[in-house]
């Protein structure tokens, strides 16, 4: 309740794009006013990805250059965000700040020999997916919030912040 968060003292409220895309769907929020209208918070909304809880809900989740495929936690049905589809459903959801898609590499030994390797890999493809979550981008009055990854390695995440 709006109410409450301004009486702990909210300065800005986190909604998952995922859950909200999953029920009650973009389009309900949208036609109520957006994030906004339909919680009647007045004070800045951002909202994340979904990409970390599509791979943390659901052992079924294929990540490839296009985006995530994965089976509905929900219903079971098949479902695919790329990072076109997340900027148009953060934008129907209408938040001040909306977040990229990015690869979430799920946690694992960073002393593995092909650690750094793999967490390069997916450092990069979530930099190329930040390009075309910038490029769908149609609302200029919400900005967008680029994920640094780089795991456990300082060096890559420097890296990541730079680009």
């Amino acid at each position: 309740e709006a109410a409450t968060l301004a009486a702990i003292g909210a300065r800005i409220v986190l909604a998952n794009t995922y859950h909200l895309h999953e029920r009650p769907g973009e389009d309900v929020v949208a036609r109520l006013g957006g994030l906004h209208g339909f919680t009647g918070w007045r004070g800045p909304w951002l909202t994340d990805s979904g990409g970390y809880q599509v791979t943390s809900l659901s052992d079924r989740a294929v990540v490839d250059e296009s985006g995530v495929t994965f089976r509905s936690a929900r219903d079971g049905t098949r479902r695919k965000l790329t990072p076109e589809s997340v900027v148009a459903i953060q934008e129907a959801l209408g938040p001040d700040i909306a977040m990229t898609l990015d690869e979430c590499r799920p946690p694992g030994d960073p002393d593995a020999s092909d650690a750094r390797d793999r967490t390069g890999q997916t450092l990069e493809r979530t930099l190329r997916w930040a390009r075309r979550c910038r490029d769908a981008r149609t609302r200029p009055d919400q900005a967008l919030f680029g994920i640094v990854q780089g795991g456990s390695f300082p060096d890559l995440r420097a890296h990541s912040a730079a680009r």
